[in-house]
């Protein structure tokens, strides 16, 4: 199923999947309420804008994006909106000290093309940029925007300037929220057997050794699929671990003197 594109920014206020006064649980959060509370209660709860992106964020949006975009349309012509979109998108930053605009306009079409030889070789999604939510109890919806779905398996990308990613391992923070992305599709009726980040490097070249004068060893963007199979352990998991933060949510709401003790 592929429905239309999303803002370039994907912000999205899932007003039409969760009713208006309900909270919501996002995925690509779960992590900093075990690693780092305080700012997910700020960000999440109180609505403060803790963090307004990087270098790394904004290459990231733009790489998603062709992934969409290309998922989504396949002829040149359609295609073609990448051109000028992406860099009127990264231009829009030039004035923020904190993004390296110059950076990513180097970045962003190498990287990207090494997303679109890994799709057309390995099949595009039926999915992308789907925004889903379900309820986990009163007053509570688990939802976002999940970035593909192939088949039964659930995929995120991620840009990553790490060379040796691992190939075999899937950091626990971003295993939750895929989990708990799994989760809301299961409750939907859609069976994601697998969870898969989608590493691509940065395209690092070119570069000179200021010790030497001599050329440093290239190394070209890279996409590097890292699968898992869903356990029975692991739905147990996330949907205690879910349960856990609505109820945490609510009991703050229900007792604010409590709030510094969650």
């Amino acid at each position: 199923m592929i429905n239309a594109l999303k803002p370039l920014d994907y912000k999205e206020n899932y007003k039409d999947l969760i009713p208006e006064g309900n909270f919501r649980i996002s995925p690509s959060t779960i992590g900093k309420f075990t690693d780092k509370k305080w700012e997910w209660y700020r960000s999440q709860v109180l609505g403060e804008e803790i963090f307004t992106g990087n270098t790394s964020t904004v290459l990231g949006t733009c790489i998603h994006r062709v992934a969409e975009v290309c998922t989504k349309f396949q002829s040149s012509d359609e295609r073609d909106i990448l051109r000028t979109e992406i860099p009127e998108y990264i231009d829009s930053f030039k004035n923020n000290p904190e993004i390296d605009t110059t950076f990513i306009q180097e970045q962003w079409k190498p990287m990207g093309n090494a997303l679109i030889n890994y799709l057309n070789l390995f099949g595009y999604p039926e999915r992308s940029e789907d925004a889903i939510a379900y309820k986990i109890c009163d007053g509570v919806y688990v939802g976002g925007t999940a970035d593909a779905v192939i088949g039964n398996t659930l995929v995120d990308y991620k840009t990553t300037s790490n060379q040796s990613v691992s190939d075999t391992y899937i950091p626990n923070n971003y295993k939750f929220q895929l989990l708990a992305y799994a989760w809301v599709y299961r409750k939907l009726g859609i069976d994601i057997q697998n969870i898969r980040i989608v590493w691509i490097t940065q395209h690092i070249v070119g570069r000179i050794s200021e010790k030497t004068g001599k050329p440093l060893k290239d190394y070209p963007s890279t996409v590097i699929p890292v699968t898992q199979v869903i356990t029975k352990e692991d739905m147990d998991f996330i949907e205690s671990y879910l349960k856990l933060i609505a109820e945490t949510y609510l009991k703050s709401k229900e007792c604010p003197e409590l709030t510094y003790l969650l």
